[in-house]
C-alpha cells in the first residue's frame, strides 16, 4: 500500500504494525449516471488542484496527440492553484488553448454535471497520497484514466475499473486516453465495475467497519505486538 510505504519511508522500518484505513466518500451525494454513446468530439475532464504534482502539464502535452486520432477532443480543467498561469501558458505552447477550458473552482453540483458529461476523467498525478477525486468520479460513472502515483494505483484496478499509466509518461497517458475513447462500450463497463467496487470497499460504512476492526485489533494486541492506525486525510483536505 502506498501510504504504508510512505509511513515506513518517513519514520523508518522499525515501526509497530501499521494498519491503513482507506478514505471513503458518501456515495449518495455523488449520483451515478450510466454512460451513453454521444455524437461529436470527446470531452475530457480534470478536477483537482492546479499544482505541479497533479500532472496537468502532462495532460496538456498529451492533448495534441490525442486530438490527432480523436479530432476535436476538448479538455475541461476544474480547479484552482498556484500553477494556473503556468498551465495556461503551457496550453498555449502546445497550441491547444482553444481546446482547453479553465473553469477555476466549481461547486459540487457543477462538478457532478461535469463528471456526468465527460467521456473520461483524467487524473495524471505525479504524486498522490490517495486521490479522492477518483472515488468521486467512479461514483458518478465517469470512465477513469489515471496515473499509478500513490493511492491512485490502489483506487483504480487496471484494466478492470479503469485505465492507468506511469506518472509523467506522456506517451502512456496518450495511449490510455485513446484506448478509453476508442471503445466507449468497454469504458462504460469499466465505469460500472468501478462504481460497484467503490460501493463495496470505499463507502463510509466500510471505512467505519475497518476503523472499528482496527480498534478491536489494537486492544487485543496491546500486550503483544503494538498496533498503530494511520488514518488517511479527510476528503476536504485532498482535492
Amino acid at each position: 500500500a502506498s501510504m504504508r510505504d510512505e509511513v515506513t519511508r518517513l519514520f523508518g522500518p522499525g515501526l509497530p504494525d501499521v494498519q491503513i484505513i482507506h478514505n471513503g466518500i458518501d456515495v449518495d451525494i455523488w449520483p451515478y449516471a450510466e454512460r451513453t454513446r454521444t455524437q461529436g468530439p470527446a470531452e475530457l475532464l480534470f478536477a483537482g488542484r492546479l499544482e505541479y504534482e497533479k500532472g496537468v502539464q502532462d495532460l496538456l502535452a498529451a492533448l495534441p496527440r490525442i486530438r490527432r486520432t480523436h479530432p476535436g477532443t476538448t479538455l475541461t480543467i476544474a480547479g484552482d492553484g498556484t500553477q494556473y498561469d503556468w498551465l495556461v501558458d503551457t496550453a498555449r505552447r502546445h497550441r491547444v488553448s482553444r481546446a482547453v477550458r479553465f473553469l477555476g473552482g466549481v461547486g459540487h453540483d457543477e462538478l457532478v454535471d461535469l463528471m456526468h458529461r465527460c467521456d473520461a476523467i483524467v487524473l495524471p498525478s505525479r504524486y498522490e497520497p490517495f486521490g479522492i477525486v477518483a472515488l468521486e468520479a467512479a461514483a458518478t460513472g465517469a470512465p477513469l484514466v489515471v496515473s499509478t502515483a500513490g493511492g491512485l494505483g490502489e483506487a483504480v484496478v487496471a484494466p478492470v475499473t479503469g485505465l492507468t499509466f506511469t506518472p509523467g509518461d506522456v506517451a502512456g497517458l496518450t495511449a490510455a486516453v485513446r484506448s478509453s475513447l476508442s471503445d466507449p462500450v468497454q469504458a462504460a463497463a469499466r465505469a460500472r465495475r468501478a462504481r460497484a467496487r467503490l460501493t463495496a470497499e470505499f463507502s463510509w460504512r466500510e471505512v467505519k467497519r475497518e476503523n472499528s476492526a482496527a480498534e478491536i485489533t489494537g486492544i487485543g494486541t496491546a500486550f503483544s505486538t503494538p498496533s498503530m492506525t494511520v488514518q488517511r486525510p479527510s476528503p476536504e483536505s485532498v482535492v
